[in-house]
């Protein structure tokens, strides 16, 4: 055995060595009295392999696609990353781009443990190592081997189109994106900017907890400078002069800002109009009786866990948790992490809101094409502004029927204890979640009035990365333009320009995505109503299985197949428009329909 492995190892044909370690494991696991000495062999053997592999990249002419095949992915029928394809440069970058996934999921992993299960002394070390992988991807990246192999697969798609499907195609394009929108950017900003965004969810953290504005504006001074930069060298691969642009470009990619402020000045006209008819029919009703409480946070975590396998999160490969921090979602269709606030023994409603949100973000990284595309960019998320939409349609457009509430209120007696509570009953937990009223924070905003929040941090974020603004003069702009939007000001920095830790991370150019989100959950929620007559029986029935497969076969399995507007278009039959969410407000707000 150990001959043929060495052999092999020199020839580059791995099939056998997996095929030996297959084997060897079993050995192993069947001879309990000699595992000590096999498995010690078995682990110099994986690194054995693991060089094969590497110098198998490189000798792969003449080789059949079974071996390809890695050991992780056996239980696939040969992902389509490792088929073969009569393009040499196109297999080469193929499988660059898989061992760049692979440690893109290699850091998500240990973000989220940064964010969960870390010890606070673990901190400055984690921080090293997770700004390290991000560098050492970007560097994979911009060896000159790919521009080359990139070169090279685009002439051969040009002479051999017949040989290129749709998938292979948008993946090539897809490649083509991604190392154009990075291949400008030096790889120390990389690595700064990955530990700016980590250690950012901690100054955060703490600095809303001590409504701390001077250590805050000093930390947001080195994002937005550091973030500026990176912009700045961006706007090459964007193909844009506006640094924010080049922002936005990284979060919904193929929308550019001159559509987005199209929609958000029609949409701003469209709202303003509305707020007061809605506060005026809502003043003329009964008022909602408030929360009481207590609502134990393991009784909050149970619900949250049973409402996630409700809407379709399949707890074999993902997860939920609780954080100090603010929540996020991530990993892999694998292994996916999702994190939510700890929860407030007051208010379960909070809790349950975060938990829905991030479990449609979950059911979207569970839904992309993993089994064939598993690390390749075409089998990657469509952007934060598709992804938004995908949480927003379960937690803002499903989430907040009357349905959902008549399924939900029955079962929140029993859980708290509190049988005909009237705080509990279905009518006025539905108050309670579509009351409108402007107020300071963004996360506690209605769903109507959230659109201007989102309109006010993108004004100035917009200002900060052009220039326009500087961080230290944020604070009086925020309280300007939120007295302009909604007519409040905030008591203190924690109430306005600290609320949110996107800066602090440097997600400049994100905040639009909510609301281009909430834009294609309404429109996608139009279309599954037609599609399910009988949605509201469904909801009501807390049968939403078919509604999550709906998204999965016509969002979820794209992945970067198609371009967003596309993709909308294919799913519903129309460009993405304002008017579908324009038609929800009014529905829900003044015509009381789901």
């Amino acid at each position: 055995f150990h001959n043929i492995i060495e052999r092999n190892a020199k020839s580059g044909t791995t099939r056998v060595l997996h095929i030996i370690k297959k084997y060897w494991s079993v050995t192993v696991e069947k001879t309990r009295d000699l595992s000590g000495k096999m498995s010690s062999y078995l682990e110099s053997l994986n690194d054995t392999i693991r060089d094969a592999d590497i110098e198998d990249t490189s000798n792969r002419l003449g080789e059949t696609p079974v071996e390809k095949v890695d050991i992780t992915e056996e239980r696939d029928a040969v992902p389509k990353q490792y088929q073969k394809h009569p393009s040499n440069a196109y297999m080469d970058l193929k499988i660059r781009y898989r061992d760049v996934g692979r440690f893109y999921a290699i850091a998500e992993t240990m973000g989220r443990d940064y964010l969960t299960a870390m010890p606070e002394g673990a901190s400055a070390r984690r921080l090293g190592q997770i700004s390290f992988l991000y560098r050492r991807m970007h560097e994979d990246l911009l060896t000159g081997a790919i521009e080359d192999e990139l070169i090279e697969a685009k002439a051969h798609k040009q002479e051999h189109p017949d040989k290129w499907d749709d998938w292979d195609s948008a993946n090539l394009r897809e490649m083509e994106y991604y190392y154009n929108e990075r291949a400008c950017i030096p790889a120390e900003l990389i690595e700064r900017q990955a530990k700016l965004s980590y250690s950012g969810r901690r100054v955060h953290r703490d600095c809303l907890a001590n409504n701390d504005w001077k250590t805050g504006r000093e930390f947001l001074e080195k994002v937005v400078d550091l973030n500026k930069e990176i912009a700045e060298n961006r706007c090459r691969g964007a193909k844009t002069n506006s640094p924010y642009e080049a922002c936005i470009h990284e979060y919904i990619p193929g929308i550019g800002l001159a559509q987005i402020e199209e929609w958000f000045d029609r949409l701003e006209t469209k709202v303003k109009d509305l707020i007061p008819k809605i506060m005026e029919k809502q003043e003329s009703e009964d008022q909602p009786t408030p929360l009481s409480g207590p609502y134990p946070s393991e009784s909050q975590m149970w619900l949250n866990k049973c409402l996630l396998d409700v809407i379709g999160f399949d707890f074999k490969r993902g997860g939920l948790y609780e954080t100090g921090h603010n929540p996020v979602e991530g990993g892999t269709p694998e292994d996916t992490r999702l994190v939510i606030k700890t929860a407030d023994s007051t208010n379960f409603l909070d809790s349950l809101k975060s938990a829905m949100h991030e479990g449609g973000h979950g059911i979207y990284i569970q839904g992309l094409p993993r089994t064939t595309w598993r690390y390749q960019p075409v089998a990657q998320d469509l952007g934060a502004a598709v992804h938004e939409s995908q949480a927003l349609v379960i937690e803002m457009i499903i989430g907040r029927t009357r349905e959902f509430f008549t399924y939900l209120s029955p079962r929140l007696e029993g859980l708290y204890h509190k049988l005909h509570d009237p705080a509990l009953s279905a009518d006025n937990l539905y108050k309670l979640k579509t009351r409108v009223k402007p107020t300071v924070q963004r996360k506690s905003a209605d769903e109507v009035t959230y659109f201007l929040h989102i309109l006010l941090r993108m004004r100035l974020e917009k200002q900060l990365m052009e220039g326009t603004l500087e961080v230290n003069d944020l604070p009086e702009a925020w309280n300007e333009e939120i007295q302009d939007l909604l007519g409040v000001i905030p008591d203190t920095h924690k109430e306005g320009v600290l609320q949110d830790v996107h800066w602090f991370v440097g997600k400049f150019g994100y905040f639009p995505s909510y609301t281009i989100g909430h834009m294609i959950a309404a429109q996608l929620f139009e279309k599954i109503k037609t599609v399910f007559p009988d949605i509201s029986m469904r909801i009501i029935e807390g049968d939403l299985n078919d509604v999550t497969s709906w998204l999965n076969q016509n969002i979820h399995r794209f992945g970067r197949l198609l371009p967003t507007h596309e993709l909308i278009k294919k799913a519903t039959g129309k460009t993405i428009s304002i008017n579908p969410l324009v038609d929800h407000f009014e529905n829900r707000y003044l015509k009381s329909t789901v």
